[in-house]
């Protein structure tokens, strides 16, 4: 034990004062003899400082776990002396970050108690490790060094700006609390009109008094209604962002379609990439010879996309920011065509695909993007660049959207863009 709290400096002490010893005692010099038994006791009564443990009470705690970027942040740590008598100063080192704050408490009288407020920096989204809090106490030459550990650490999650928007609850695709759409099915809710009997329709759908007014069999026909299901698929290839600000940018537009999507009670997919460092060549080689067959390329890109994109949950609206205070850039990951090529294997039921990405990507590209998913899916494209002018344009079945400002979301994604 006694070897771990001895500071360098402690070391060099204690072997001075052998030194002088040993020397002292070979040469005779009573100075030298005389020197070092007063370096090895004082090196003996500040061992001391080892052999008790501090009686103060420590705790910490984070103001708040969540916060928006900017927002102020805290951790609350406490010092008590739960003793009858007075305690000697000590030092109060607590982890932020990467960033080790130390603040001194002075000696505490008995039941005495000091606070201690340590700011946070919130200046970025990101999640901050908090913790734990570590009390030195330490000899006054400093020969002796005792750390104790208080507390287990904590997260406090930097959220992205998110600004409010209009419901979607009449979104590009009716649902069932909406009108039908076009697509036309032999069994759903909607009735759409009566055609003749093929085989192979079910009976169950005859009509029988119109069978009996025309004399052959009449089954009815039904309007498709779906309920909408969004994904929200988020770039985070650093070749396309000119910055921070743009990535920063992006992210809080996806946030904020996501947090509308979920206060709608929408069926939501949030997809962004996985590390670079998990996709192996080998999986990329079955990726390429599955496009050939296309039973073989659903089986291998869905193992490949669990490999190059994850999804973030989205059970409630903290637990998806909180994952998104998390996502980065990443140096290799995938570009927004294979994004959108990886992201179209989970699109089975998707009705509404957001593709949030820089204002650098080319219209070419973003059509290459969206022709990814399959027909009968919107896709809409959020392409971020700060201080742009906000313009939406059709491509096809492609709505693109020039996003330079927060703001712009909430005039881009109103209801007159959503029913159009």
């Amino acid at each position: 034990m006694i070897f771990r709290v001895v500071t360098s400096r402690g070391w060099g002490w204690a072997i001075i004062a052998l030194l002088c010893l040993v020397v002292g005692a070979v040469l005779g010099w009573i100075e030298l003899i005389g020197l070092g038994i007063a370096g090895l006791v004082t090196f003996g009564v500040a061992t001391l400082y080892a052999l008790f443990r501090h009686a103060h009470e420590v705790s910490f705690r984070l103001a708040h776990h969540r916060v928006v970027v900017g927002e102020d942040a805290e951790v609350l740590v406490s010092v008590e002396n739960p003793t009858p008598h007075s305690l000697l100063p000590l030092d109060v080192i607590v982890p932020v970050g990467e960033q080790q704050v130390e603040t001194h408490v002075g000696r505490l009288r008995k039941g005495a108690r000091e606070d201690i407020t340590v700011p946070v920096p919130t200046g970025h989204r990101g999640m901050v490790a908090v913790g734990p809090a570590r009390v030195v106490r330490q000899d006054p030459l400093g020969l002796i060094s005792r750390e104790v550990v208080h507390g287990d650490p904590q997260t406090l999650y930097i959220h992205p700006k998110t600004i409010g928007l209009l419901s979607m609850s009449s979104g590009f695709v009716r649902d069932l609390e909406g009108n039908p759409t076009r697509d036309l099915t032999d069994s759903d809710l909607s009735f759409h009109a009566l055609r003749e009997y093929v085989p192979g329709d079910d009976r169950r759908n005859i009509h029988w008094k119109s069978t009996a007014k025309t004399g052959q069999f009449m089954v009815r026909q039904f309007e498709q209604t779906r309920r909408s299901h969004l994904m929200i698929a988020l770039d985070t290839e650093p070749e396309v962002f000119s910055g921070d600000d743009e990535f920063e940018l992006a992210v809080s537009v996806a946030a904020s379609v996501a947090v509308r999507a979920i206060r709608d009670t929408r069926e939501l997919s949030v997809l962004v990439s996985a590390d670079a460092q998990v996709v192996s060549s080998g999986r990329m080689s079955a990726l390429r010879e599955a496009a050939r067959e296309l039973a073989t390329r659903r089986r291998a890109e869905r193992g490949t996309a669990t490999a190059k994109i994850r999804a973030l949950s989205t059970i409630s609206r903290e637990r998806l920011l909180d994952e998104l205070s998390g996502v980065h850039l990443q140096p290799g990951s995938p570009n927004i065509v294979e994004l959108s090529r990886l992201a179209s294997v989970q699109a089975g039921d998707v009705s509404i695909v957001f593709l949030v990405t820089a204002g650098s990507v080319d219209s070419k590209t973003l059509h290459s993007a969206s022709v990814a998913f399959p027909a009968g899916v919107e896709v809409v494209v959020l392409c971020c660049a700060p201080e742009a002018s906000p313009v939406t344009r059709r491509m096809g079945r492609l709505t693109v959207a020039t996003i330079g400002r927060l703001d712009d979301v909430q005039q881009l994604l109103g209801k007159r863009m959503v029913t159009a």
